[in-house]
Protein backbone atom coordinates (compact mmCIF):
# COMPACT_ATOMS: atom_id res chain seq x y z
CA UNK A 1 0.00 0.00 0.00
CA UNK A 2 1.23 3.94 -0.94
CA UNK A 3 1.50 5.80 1.27
CA UNK A 4 0.09 8.81 0.24
CA UNK A 5 1.71 12.76 1.30
CA UNK A 6 1.27 16.32 0.76
CA UNK A 7 0.97 17.60 -2.49
CA UNK A 8 3.85 20.38 -2.92
CA UNK A 9 5.83 19.12 -0.24
CA UNK A 10 8.70 16.71 0.01
CA UNK A 11 6.33 13.57 1.06
CA UNK A 12 4.15 14.33 -2.12
CA UNK A 13 3.34 11.61 -4.32
CA UNK A 14 4.11 12.79 -7.79
CA UNK A 15 2.06 10.84 -11.10
CA UNK A 16 2.99 12.36 -14.27
CA UNK A 17 0.04 12.47 -16.77
CA UNK A 18 1.09 11.74 -20.32
CA UNK A 19 -1.64 13.54 -22.08
CA UNK A 20 -3.64 16.42 -20.73
CA UNK A 21 -6.70 16.60 -22.87
CA UNK A 22 -10.78 16.65 -21.20
CA UNK A 23 -9.99 12.54 -20.39
CA UNK A 24 -6.76 13.59 -18.90
CA UNK A 25 -7.97 16.49 -16.94
CA UNK A 26 -10.85 14.18 -15.29
CA UNK A 27 -7.60 12.26 -14.39
CA UNK A 28 -6.06 14.66 -12.51
CA UNK A 29 -8.84 16.19 -11.00
CA UNK A 30 -9.55 12.57 -9.53
CA UNK A 31 -5.86 12.13 -8.41
CA UNK A 32 -5.76 15.40 -6.94
CA UNK A 33 -8.95 14.21 -4.65
CA UNK A 34 -6.63 11.15 -3.70
CA UNK A 35 -3.69 13.97 -2.11
CA UNK A 36 -1.63 13.36 -5.20
CA UNK A 37 0.69 15.99 -7.07
CA UNK A 38 -0.04 16.05 -10.72
CA UNK A 39 2.46 16.81 -12.97
CA UNK A 40 0.35 17.15 -16.61
CA UNK A 41 2.51 16.97 -19.96
CA UNK A 42 1.13 17.50 -23.31
CA UNK A 43 2.32 18.81 -26.66
CA UNK A 44 0.77 22.24 -26.42
CA UNK A 45 0.33 24.60 -23.77
CA UNK A 46 -2.79 25.32 -21.66
CA UNK A 47 -4.28 22.18 -22.58
CA UNK A 48 -7.45 21.34 -20.43
CA UNK A 49 -5.89 18.85 -17.79
CA UNK A 50 -2.28 21.46 -17.60
CA UNK A 51 -5.52 23.98 -16.32
CA UNK A 52 -5.44 21.49 -13.04
CA UNK A 53 -3.21 20.29 -12.54
CA UNK A 54 -0.11 21.43 -9.58
CA UNK A 55 2.76 21.67 -12.68
CA UNK A 56 2.32 22.26 -16.14
CA UNK A 57 4.48 20.60 -19.05
CA UNK A 58 4.93 21.28 -22.60
CA UNK A 59 6.80 19.11 -24.71
CA UNK A 60 6.67 16.77 -27.74
CA UNK A 61 6.28 13.71 -26.10
CA UNK A 62 7.01 11.64 -29.38
CA UNK A 63 10.60 13.18 -28.93
CA UNK A 64 12.75 10.62 -26.76
CA UNK A 65 15.51 13.33 -25.91
CA UNK A 66 12.79 15.01 -24.79
CA UNK A 67 10.65 12.94 -22.34
CA UNK A 68 13.40 11.22 -20.78
CA UNK A 69 14.41 14.90 -19.77
CA UNK A 70 11.44 15.92 -18.35
CA UNK A 71 10.86 12.28 -16.34
CA UNK A 72 14.43 12.78 -15.28
CA UNK A 73 13.66 16.38 -13.80
CA UNK A 74 10.08 15.86 -12.27
CA UNK A 75 11.23 12.52 -10.34
CA UNK A 76 8.10 11.44 -10.98
CA UNK A 77 6.70 8.31 -8.73
CA UNK A 78 4.26 7.11 -11.36
CA UNK A 79 4.15 7.84 -15.05
CA UNK A 80 1.03 7.78 -16.69
CA UNK A 81 0.65 7.76 -20.55
CA UNK A 82 -3.24 8.60 -22.01
CA UNK A 83 -2.37 9.27 -25.12
CA UNK A 84 -0.66 7.07 -28.15
CA UNK A 85 1.67 9.51 -29.23
CA UNK A 86 4.70 9.15 -27.03
CA UNK A 87 7.81 7.66 -27.10
CA UNK A 88 7.35 4.76 -25.32
CA UNK A 89 10.96 3.00 -25.60
CA UNK A 90 12.30 5.55 -23.33
CA UNK A 91 8.92 4.25 -20.46
CA UNK A 92 10.66 0.96 -21.08
CA UNK A 93 14.24 2.31 -20.32
CA UNK A 94 13.16 4.01 -17.36
CA UNK A 95 10.63 1.62 -15.78
CA UNK A 96 13.37 -1.02 -16.39
CA UNK A 97 16.49 1.26 -14.97
CA UNK A 98 13.59 1.09 -11.78
CA UNK A 99 13.77 5.12 -12.35
CA UNK A 100 10.02 5.59 -12.92
CA UNK A 101 7.07 2.85 -12.46
CA UNK A 102 4.44 3.22 -15.21
CA UNK A 103 1.08 2.60 -14.65
CA UNK A 104 -0.11 -0.09 -15.92
CA UNK A 105 3.19 -0.97 -17.33
CA UNK A 106 6.04 0.28 -20.36
CA UNK A 107 5.39 -2.54 -22.61
CA UNK A 108 1.22 -2.56 -21.87
CA UNK A 109 1.46 0.97 -22.79
CA UNK A 110 4.04 0.30 -26.41
CA UNK A 111 1.33 -2.77 -26.74
CA UNK A 112 -1.73 -0.92 -26.56
CA UNK A 113 -0.55 2.31 -28.39
CA UNK A 114 0.27 -0.06 -31.80
CA UNK A 115 -3.09 -1.79 -33.00
CA UNK A 116 -0.97 -4.32 -34.66
CA UNK A 117 0.91 -4.59 -31.30
CA UNK A 118 -2.27 -5.52 -29.55
CA UNK A 119 -4.20 -7.31 -31.86
CA UNK A 120 -1.16 -9.97 -32.31
CA UNK A 121 -0.98 -10.06 -28.63
CA UNK A 122 -4.82 -10.76 -28.20
CA UNK A 123 -5.26 -13.15 -30.96
CA UNK A 124 -2.40 -14.98 -31.49
CA UNK A 125 -0.56 -15.40 -27.47
CA UNK A 126 -3.72 -15.30 -25.52
CA UNK A 127 -5.94 -16.87 -28.13
CA UNK A 128 -8.85 -14.19 -27.63
CA UNK A 129 -11.36 -14.23 -29.66
CA UNK A 130 -11.49 -10.94 -31.91
CA UNK A 131 -13.05 -10.05 -35.48
CA UNK A 132 -11.62 -10.65 -38.69
CA UNK A 133 -8.30 -8.26 -39.08
CA UNK A 134 -5.20 -8.20 -41.43
CA UNK A 135 -2.37 -5.68 -41.62
CA UNK A 136 -1.59 -4.51 -44.98
CA UNK A 137 0.99 -1.80 -46.24
CA UNK A 138 -0.29 -1.04 -49.78
CA UNK A 139 -3.94 -1.16 -51.61
CA UNK A 140 -3.12 -3.99 -52.98
CA UNK A 141 -2.80 -6.12 -49.45
CA UNK A 142 -5.93 -4.55 -48.32
CA UNK A 143 -7.78 -5.57 -51.60
CA UNK A 144 -6.32 -9.28 -50.65
CA UNK A 145 -7.20 -8.71 -47.56
CA UNK A 146 -10.62 -8.47 -48.13
CA UNK A 147 -10.77 -10.67 -51.10
CA UNK A 148 -9.05 -13.36 -48.18
CA UNK A 149 -12.24 -13.21 -45.72
CA UNK A 150 -12.30 -9.88 -44.55
CA UNK A 151 -14.93 -8.55 -46.71
CA UNK A 152 -17.60 -6.02 -46.74
CA UNK A 153 -17.99 -3.84 -45.16
CA UNK A 154 -14.75 -3.25 -42.85
CA UNK A 155 -13.14 -0.55 -41.43
CA UNK A 156 -9.62 0.27 -42.46
CA UNK A 157 -7.16 1.82 -39.73
CA UNK A 158 -3.74 3.54 -39.13
CA UNK A 159 -2.01 1.10 -36.99
CA UNK A 160 -0.77 4.14 -35.04
CA UNK A 161 -3.59 6.77 -34.54
CA UNK A 162 -5.64 7.82 -31.60
CA UNK A 163 -9.37 9.50 -31.56
CA UNK A 164 -10.84 7.78 -34.33
CA UNK A 165 -8.32 9.85 -36.87
CA UNK A 166 -7.64 8.44 -40.32
CA UNK A 167 -10.29 5.78 -39.73
CA UNK A 168 -12.76 4.68 -42.75
CA UNK A 169 -15.54 2.43 -43.84
CA UNK A 170 -15.43 0.38 -46.77
CA UNK A 171 -18.63 -0.89 -48.12
CA UNK A 172 -17.80 -2.10 -51.29
CA UNK A 173 -14.77 -2.10 -53.89
CA UNK A 174 -15.21 1.38 -55.12
CA UNK A 175 -14.25 2.50 -51.86
CA UNK A 176 -10.66 0.94 -51.96
CA UNK A 177 -8.58 3.68 -53.42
Amino acid sequence: MTTLGTPLSPSATRVMLLGAGELGKEVLIALQRLGVETIAVDRYDHAPGQQVAHHARTIQMTDPEALRALILQEKPHLVVPEIEAIATPVLEELEAAGVVTVIPTARAARLTMNREGIRRLAAEELGLATSPYAFADSLEQLQAAIDGGIGYPCVVKPVMSSSGKGQSKLDGPADVR
